[in-house]
């Protein structure tokens, strides 16, 4: 949140504010809902990868995380959404 912050020059407290009052969600969730649609493109684009890679290429810190939350954005595994 601070990096980020930074970057857009304003204060964690504006930057917080505006994603929990209008995008509805918090830092973590807004990061993590980004990590996802890059997952999203590595699993059809790195067919080669395993998945576990592209949950550490895409930010994740650990393969049950990364599969927590892709199932939480997405509604399928990783594995399944690459098939379908």
């Amino acid at each position: 949140l601070e990096k980020v912050a930074k970057e857009l020059k304003v204060s964690k407290h504006v930057l917080s504010q505006y994603l929990n009052e209008k995008l509805q969600k918090s830092f973590s969730t807004f990061i993590n809902e980004l990590r996802i649609q890059k997952a999203q493109e590595l699993l059809l684009s790195k067919e080669n990868y395993t998945i576990e890679s592209i949950g550490y290429d895409s930010g994740f810190n650990s393969k049950s995380t990364f599969f927590s939350a892709f199932k939480k954005v997405t509604g399928q595994t990783p594995s399944e959404y690459r098939k379908n």
